[in-house]
């Protein structure tokens, strides 16, 4: 995705693959549901598609078509996308979020928004870029960042999502400062849906021993 997606984000094709992982997700999300797995699925979406009503329509019709739970499926966003055109952006975001959607915003501390900007965004989660976690344990400033960021979200009242979890003991830290969730290779490599049943059966063990 690296090698296309920035490409794909400027072209009139952005609104068709976005859907089109939607789609995806949802089936993927219908396997898990069961085989008694009650998971959430996160899926990214540009700053143009942001803008673009009917393509919140669409999303908005084929989750409530699926059968799955709008709540179990996340809008990310990233923080330079939102205040990109901020105006044009909250009706949509607001609209999503008063269907029921999870909205997330990714890759946060990497741009350039105050709080009063995040508090005009009905966002439920904040994914900390893992610029900000990776190595956490061992830096005195990037746990400052770190607490900083988790701070903010509690006062916001919102869950967190540590992006870039690759050691034990940056997990520890995140655990001793209260992070809600963690996103890395110390969990799972990137993989395709249709694998994760069988990657959960093998790791759920391991998975408890480090919650």
């Amino acid at each position: 995705p690296g090698r296309f997606k920035e490409l794909v984000g400027r072209s009139q094709f952005i609104a068709e693959l976005t859907l089109q992982m939607l789609d995806q997700s949802l089936r993927h999300c219908l396997v898990w549901q069961a085989a008694g797995l009650e998971l959430s699925v996160s899926i990214n979406v540009s700053a143009r598609s942001l803008a673009d009503s009917l393509l919140a329509d669409a999303i908005i019709d084929r989750v409530s078509a699926s059968g799955i739970p709008p709540c179990r499926v996340i809008l990310e966003i990233t923080e330079s996308a939102i205040m990109t055109d901020l105006s044009t952006t909250l009706g949509t975001l607001a609209r999503l979020r008063l269907k029921g959607f999870g909205l997330s915003v990714d890759d946060y501390g990497t741009g350039f928004s105050c709080m009063l900007q995040l508090s005009r965004v009905p966002c439920t989660e904040l994914k900390v870029d893992r610029a900000f976690v990776n190595g956490a344990c061992q830096s005195t400033h990037l746990r400052v960042l770190l607490e900083s960021a988790l701070d903010i979200a509690r006062k916001f009242n919102l869950r967190v999502v540590a992006e870039g979890v690759e050691t034990e003991d940056d997990w520890m830290l995140l655990r001793n400062l209260g992070c809600d969730e963690a996103q890395g290779y110390l969990l799972a490599r990137p993989m395709p849906g249709w694998q994760l049943l069988g990657w959960w059966d093998e790791h759920a063990v391991r998975l408890s021993h480090i919650a």
